[in-house]
């Protein structure tokens, strides 16, 4: 590949110490060393990921205090076909823009990797991002499920960062960061076209109602943005789970450290706090802890200066949120590749989880009103 640091290396495999020693020095990572050998250990395929991944481990000319021993590497998907489909919903330029603008914000209140390049293409769909490697912490795992005190510490941030972009002018000077009603016909084309897939796959693990539901919001997915898009809008996460979280050695809240921002969006935050208890703790836990948890929530939104925004209108844009779950199950069950032996314990755990969810909000009936509204308009 050539040496030009504007390059998008694409594979992890053809990334070289002399790009990569242009890109830490452009980033103020390092100053007189160079990288002259790359170790690249692939992160494992069949999990359901829309790019490739990879631990580097980097031999520099010479000792350098701060020079990182290893980065983490995310490019584009190496497939032309899921680079066309992702680039229709924006999930590279988004986390390229989240870590260009946003990562690197002094006063952000929440942890997140620290980024050495961000980039992408709109030409190709490309994409390179290299953060900062959290190999020695403690991840989140979505198939086991958080702890009640992982999940308090998840919830606590949350409502932070919301707090922090609360109806904030900023959110539109982000060109990368769209609400869903910009996102509302590309999203529903490919959730329709996902949809037969998703369920021919995983139809031994779906349960009626929860099928149900997939195919009824197949019917009202404009609707359904379109009023997620209202206010009051901040900054969400968009896949906000186990999978996404670490937890370092720093003593402040367990060290939490959130990563994979390629779903951001401007909506409203309540939709994180129900992806979260949809996909990330055992429905036995969920129904245990859920009321402490959002009164958590919301306590910490008020606290961090939120008004004009009350405990009800939480409880109902929660239940609304859980058609986030509902569709990123449909469309990454439907294209991405869960065939490894966790993939497959991890997709079981989440539509188990989310059909039960969609049971205990009932969420069927929130369809039914959208579809009603739909016939009388």
């Amino acid at each position: 590949m050539s040496h030009d640091d504007h390059s998008i290396p694409a594979t992890p495999d053809s990334i070289t110490p002399e790009w990569l020693s242009a890109v830490l020095r452009q980033a103020g990572a390092v100053e007189h060393a160079k990288v002259v050998s790359v170790s690249v250990r692939l992160v494992s395929a069949g999990s359901g990921f829309v790019g490739q991944a990879a631990h580097l481990h980097l031999g520099y000319d010479g000792k350098e205090s701060g020079a990182p021993s290893t980065v983490f590497a995310k490019l584009s998907s190496a497939d032309p076909a899921v680079r066309e489909n992702l680039r229709a919903v924006g999930l590279y330029a988004t986390e390229a823009g989240f870590y260009r603008d946003v990562a690197i914000s002094e006063v952000l209140p929440m942890h997140v990797p620290r980024p050495y390049l961000s980039r992408y293409d709109d030409a190709t769909a490309a994409s390179v991002l290299l953060i900062e490697d959290l190999g020695d912490a403690r991840f989140g795992d979505n198939a086991t499920g958080l702890s009640p005190t992982d999940t308090r510490i998840a919830v606590r941030q949350l409502a932070r960062i919301h707090a922090h972009f609360w109806e904030s002018p900023e959110l539109r000077e982000f060109k990368w960061l769209r609400s869903f009603a910009d996102d509302v016909e590309a999203i529903s084309a490919l959730y329709r076209a996902m949809l037969p897939e998703f369920e021919k796959r995983w139809a031994k693990y779906l349960t009626p109602s929860l099928l149900k539901s997939a195919k009824v919001f197949a019917d009202v997915q404009t609707e359904y943005f379109n009023q997620y898009s209202l206010g009051p809008h901040t900054l969400i996460h968009g896949d906000y789970r186990a999978d996404n979280f670490a937890f370092t050695a720093t003593p402040e809240d367990g060290g939490f450290v959130v990563f994979d921002w390629q779903t951001s969006r401007r909506s409203r935050g309540a939709r994180d706090l129900a992806y979260l208890l949809a996909g990330s703790i055992s429905v036995r836990q969920r129904r245990d802890t859920e009321k402490s948890l959002v009164e958590l929530y919301y306590e910490t939104l008020l606290a961090g200066g939120v008004t004009g925004y009350s405990l009800e209108d939480c409880a109902r844009d929660i239940r609304r949120g859980f058609g986030a779950p509902l569709s990123t199950a449909v469309i990454a069950g439907g294209m991405l590749d869960f065939s490894s032996e966790r993939g497959a314990d991890l997709i079981r755990q989440l539509l188990d989880r989310l059909g039960a969810a969609l049971d205990d909000y009932r969420f069927a009936g929130h369809l039914e009103e959208l579809a009603s509204s739909r016939m009388h308009a």
